[in-house]
């Protein structure tokens, strides 16, 4: 009895071992709410998710499978991605012979690269600055070449203190175009400078190269080139008394490139990219007659001037084209920029309310970074800073060890190149 007791539990407990080993079967229910492999997702999902990682981690993405290559290439990420980036300071190195194995410094490896650092809106430990580099075959050796322009992600590129070497290039597509040599050289006592607009009518993109000679009779000569179109340089006629130009670069919002005129008339210059036409617009009275420059922030046009006692002022146009529309953003005393070096530029309104700027100072190359130029040169030093009207607190950001130095122009980098700048590259 003992014997059959125990046999019967023996063979319920077996057929309950192999009940549970048994696989369940997978309900609907249960197939409703599984989650899709993520090879399985349509394009557009993917696009959006990976379109919202940072630059760095993209290009890491395309090296994982062919089919996200192929999304990250699609003009529809491209654009979904550009909408989503956040502004990044971009430098070029060219090529030198000293490989420099220091990590602080920028030109640690030997070939001719672009440096892109995204600018996040900093957390509160500090600026988490992530350095990029993106090579590229643009290497002229004993040329001082610098980045001086920048329009929708293309950079433009020129040799100093000549600057008839002019050329195009998208970074992150490794792509490049030398532009012809211009007809008009330097001469003593004379400034060139750059500008680089888009035409979203037509989709061109436009050079404008300007020298202004300051010995009598002061002169300002324009010349204009068309990417994809025009196989020379092309002179711009302009009749008026010729302003002075304060810098050397023109800034681009609302089709025009914008300048200021050193003079005493105070006077916003403008050169219509459409039109080819030459125009201008009063500064206002108020702002008076300190050292005064442009800048863009966030799609509208800033005036920030510095006063010789180290003050600042920022002016912001909130309503393009009506002059009444100017407003102070920032009046920044003297006794807080002090221990800083001096504020060059804003470049974005942070989320908290803080405007964000570029500080600068220049300094001989050898007390910087090793690098193969002409001794006399001089490094500009960059440092960040953001300012907060309403705690009235400058806050200088640390950037990771990493040496931010030369030349730089503030952009979204673009994964695409518009159809200018491919036919441009194609005719050459």
């Amino acid at each position: 009895m003992v014997d059959e007791e125990d046999s019967m539990r023996g063979s319920k407990r077996n057929e309950t071992q192999n009940t549970v080993a048994l696989p369940k079967k997978k309900t609907r229910r249960s197939n409703k709410n599984a989650a899709a492999p993520v090879s399985e997702l349509p394009n557009h999902i993917l696009s959006d998710i990976l379109s919202r990682l940072p630059l760095k981690s993209i290009f890491r993405c395309k090296r994982v499978c062919k089919a996200w290559r192929n999304v990250i290439l699609e003009p529809y990420f491209a654009e979904l991605h550009l909408s989503r980036s956040p502004l990044s300071l971009i430098f070029y190195r060219n090529g030198n012979s000293n490989n420099n194995n220091d990590d602080n410094y920028s030109s640690s490896s030997s070939s001719s690269h672009f440096e892109i650092f995204q600018l996040h809106d900093p957390p509160i430990s500090g600026y988490r600055i992530a350095r990029m580099k993106f090579g590229t075959e643009i290497y002229f050796p004993h040329m001082d070449i610098q980045v001086v322009a920048s329009c929708n992600g293309l950079v433009l590129l020129s040799n100093h203190p000549s600057k008839d070497l002019v050329i195009v290039c998208n970074p992150l597509r490794a792509q490049r175009f030398i532009l012809p040599k211009p007809q008009r050289l330097a001469v003593p006592y004379s400034i060139i400078g750059f500008g680089f607009g888009h035409n979203p009518a037509t989709g061109q993109y436009k050079v404008l190269r300007y020298i202004c000679t300051y010995t009598p009779p002061i002169s300002l000569e324009f010349d204009i080139y068309t990417l994809g179109i025009d196989d020379e340089w092309r002179s711009l006629q302009y009749t008026a008394k010729p302003p002075t130009i304060y810098g050397t670069t023109l800034v681009f919002l609302n089709g025009a490139l914008h300048w200021i005129d050193n003079e005493k008339a105070r006077t916003i210059f403008y050169f219509d990219i459409e039109k080819e036409q030459f125009g201008s617009f009063p500064l206002p009275s108020h702002i008076g007659d300190h050292y005064t420059d442009l800048a863009v922030v966030d799609n509208q046009l800033y005036i920030h001037s510095r006063y010789s006692y180290g003050g600042l002022q920022v002016w912001a146009m909130k309503d393009y084209g009506d002059f009444g529309s100017w407003t102070l953003e920032l009046d920044i005393e003297a006794s807080i920029t002090r221990g800083i070096d001096p504020i060059r530029k804003p470049l974005k309104m942070l989320r908290d309310g803080s405007l964000l700027m570029i500080c600068s100072s220049f300094c001989p190359r050898k007390q910087v970074i090793k690098i193969t130029l002409a001794p006399n040169v001089q490094i500009e030093k960059i440092t960040l800073v953001s300012y907060n009207p309403q705690t009235r607190v400058l806050t200088k950001f640390k950037h990771r060890g990493i040496l931010l130095w030369g030349a730089s122009v503030a952009d979204v980098p673009c994964l695409f190149s518009p159809m200018g700048f491919e036919m441009a590259i194609l005719k050459s």
